[in-house]
């Protein structure tokens, strides 16, 4: 749903765009026919927290091709969802995807590209540079994409995948403090569940 919209369906922006229940923030699109029923060109939604542009190789009523999504997220949106109690992180996540394709009946079909965590830090209770942590993601074959996680890190080790087939997902990841950084073994306190020989391990999984 758009509300403040300005412009035409060619172009034109909304003060706010949401998908179901999700707030996407302002929006921005340049539109043009390509295909019988279908448009492409490009949208870009920004918030104080993100922005994101997607080039969109065709949109259909049953189905969504895009050719790249790029841009970042903030650390701000992601916390809420790690519980994390006792310290402070930051960072952003930047988008560089490619060939993303969704099917409004089967969900993802598939997707390649990278999402890495960058400016990854401890804030509190000390100052630690966190490295990066990165998901690569592949199509392995028709709607099944699966994420492999690894980090370039001096504090800590991340490890893991995600899994994503249709209509449903699963995460495995492994988060490892190294040698001589105990604070992290606080700070991770609340996220997941311990792991045997030290660290954290989440096992989440869903449907979309």
């Amino acid at each position: 749903s758009l509300t403040g919209v300005g412009g035409t369906a060619v172009k034109g922006s909304a003060d706010s765009l949401k998908y179901q229940v999700l707030p996407l923030g302002e929006a921005e699109w340049l539109l043009y026919p390509n295909w019988i029923n279908t448009l492409g060109g490009n949208l870009r939604v920004r918030g104080q927290q993100h922005d994101l542009t997607a080039t969109i190789d065709h949109v259909h009523q049953e189905r969504v091709a895009i050719d790249a999504l790029r841009g970042y997220v903030n650390w701000d949106l992601i916390k809420p969802f790690l519980h994390i109690r006792y310290g402070q992180l930051d960072g952003h996540l930047s988008f560089d995807m490619r060939r993303i394709r969704f099917d409004k009946k089967s969900g993802l079909k598939g997707a390649s590209g990278t999402i890495t965590m960058k400016d990854f830090k401890l804030i509190k209770p000390t100052a630690k540079d966190l490295g990066e942590v990165t998901i690569a993601f592949e199509t392995q074959q028709e709607g099944m994409v699966l994420g492999q996680i690894s980090s370039d890190s001096k504090v800590l080790n991340v490890s893991g995948t995600v899994f994503i087939q249709p209509n449903r997902w699963k995460l495995s990841l492994d988060i490892i403090p190294k040698s001589g950084h105990f604070e992290m073994d606080a700070v991770l306190s609340t996220v997941g569940q311990p792991r045997r020989g030290g660290g954290r391990r989440l096992n989440l999984a869903g449907f979309y």
